[in-house]
């Protein structure tokens, strides 16, 4: 089983929203999922609490337990655990990074997020977790948008496509369902994205050995 946590220390920056389109695209691809919403404000459980479907499925977790949970889930055939955290450095936030083999940290293409950034990249390499960035409520092509891209590439790898701001997410997310089921072009963009996080979290990376020559 694979643990993703999703994080920034900025509220605001679409992490629940994230949590829950990375969750359903993996369950598309038949792929057992299970959600930790480690967020007192339950944003990511309200969403899951709407749905119909039981995969992904949801688990209850405090910041002391986390761990004996994760194993747990290990045990039981899970492929997948997505951690939604809160937007602070609290012990809740600080054990959901704990636990995960890569962390994704939102961000919108604004003045005041992208100066807030360098406290959540701090606090994630202290953890020694890989991690990548995805730019949320963004224009697409927009001279914000690829300056916020240009800024965070400088840190770490960038998602290449943005989840831009459109009331498809927000209605989605009222109603327990994705924005992919009535979007062609937030279909594409969560596509995007969770190909670029997939390939970092379950495919073996190439060995960086050198061939020996004779």
């Amino acid at each position: 089983m694979k643990v993703l946590t999703i994080a920034n220390r900025k509220g605001g920056a679409g992490k629940s929203t994230c949590a829950a389109h990375l969750a359903v695209e993996a369950v598309k691809l038949g792929i057992k999922t299970i959600l930790i919403d480690m967020d007192p404000q339950k944003t990511l459980e309200g969403w899951w609490q709407k749905r119909s479907e039981e995969n992904p499925y949801l688990i209850e977790a405090s910041a002391p337990d986390l761990e004996n949970v994760i194993e747990k889930l290990r045990n039981n055939n899970f492929d997948l655990c997505i951690i939604d955290t809160p937007g602070d450095a609290s012990i809740n936030a600080l054990s959901g990074m704990k636990v995960a083999d890569l962390i994704v940290i939102p961000s919108k293409p604004t003045a005041p997020d992208l100066t807030a950034i360098g406290r959540t990249i701090s606090m994630v390499e202290e953890s020694k977790i890989s991690y990548v960035f995805v730019i949320t409520q963004g224009i697409i092509r927009a001279k914000a948008t690829l300056q916020a891209a240009s800024v965070l590439s400088q840190f770490g790898a960038v998602a290449p496509a943005v989840i831009s701001n459109r009331t498809s997410y927000a209605t989605a997310m009222g109603i327990g369902s994705s924005a992919v089921e009535t979007d062609k072009q937030a279909a594409e963009e969560i596509s995007q994205v969770w190909e670029f996080i997939k390939s970092r979290l379950f495919e073996s990376p190439k060995s960086s050995k050198k061939k020996l020559t004779a």
